[in-house]
């Protein structure tokens, strides 16, 4: 998937020209786009496995809190996923620590949510305003979903420490019938005095119990079947 962009764009310029040596630079230009993407990958670290699900953490150039990143094949389809997350008030039932959660606005593209989120104590709840926009590529039908966190929607609370930055993605990517390829990207700065170990117990394990309930909620009925203006399966 992560060279299916470059070999199609490539591929189909081989076949309108019918040149030998085009395709001989497709294979030496896909070459060196993979030695590029293993050296771009390799400051990720391996940190969790977990029923398939995979969690790593990388450095932030300026940041004392890490980037994680879960991948993992679930089963369903890129529909039905795409309905859960545009159910934005059942939140609650998908991340592993909301605590409340509104909606503020939203088309068929984007949306625009307000959610708090529970800590251990003895650190104060974080809070924030979310935009989500979702798009998918024409030729390989990958859909993603860009999260970052908007200022002026909402008013500090006195009951919660507002997130100061937050931008992460979802990937979907339909492999099979009925198994979805699945990335979740985020780094965030939570704001505030914040503990090492709780940030750590974030940044590893939730993922995982995120794909796990994002797998469960794919499943159920209400999900299936559902159609979306921009989404092509």
């Amino acid at each position: 998937m992560k060279y299916f962009i470059f070999s199609t764009i490539l591929g189909k310029l081989a076949n309108i020209l019918k040149i030998e040596k085009m395709k001989q630079l497709i294979a030496l230009f896909l070459g060196f786009i993979s030695i590029i993407s293993i050296h771009a990958q390799s400051d990720w670290e391996l940190k969790k496995e977990e029923d398939g699900i995979k969690v790593y953490l990388r450095d932030v150039e300026g940041s004392k809190i890490q980037e994680y990143k879960a991948e993992a094949i679930l089963k369903g389809k890129v529909s039905s996923y795409i309905a859960v997350m545009k159910d934005v008030n059942s939140y609650p039932e998908l991340y592993e620590h909301c605590k409340e959660v509104k909606l503020i606005s939203e088309n068929d593209t984007f949306h625009v949510h307000y959610m708090a989120t529970d800590t251990p104590w003895p650190v104060k709840d974080r809070d924030a305003v979310y935009s989500s926009t979702y798009s998918q590529h024409y030729d390989t039908k990958l859909v993603r979903i860009d999260m970052k966190i908007e200022d002026g929607y909402k008013e500090p609370n006195d009951d919660y420490v507002r997130m100061e930055k937050a931008t992460g993605f979802w990937l979907f990517y339909q492999i099979e019938p009925n198994k979805v390829e699945v990335t979740y990207q985020m780094h965030a700065e939570p704001g505030g005095s914040i503990p090492t170990w709780v940030v750590n117990m974030f940044l590893v394990d939730t993922p995982i119990e995120d794909m796990k309930k994002l797998q469960e909620r794919a499943q159920l009925e209400k999900y299936a079947n559902r159609h979306f203006d921009f989404l092509v399966e």
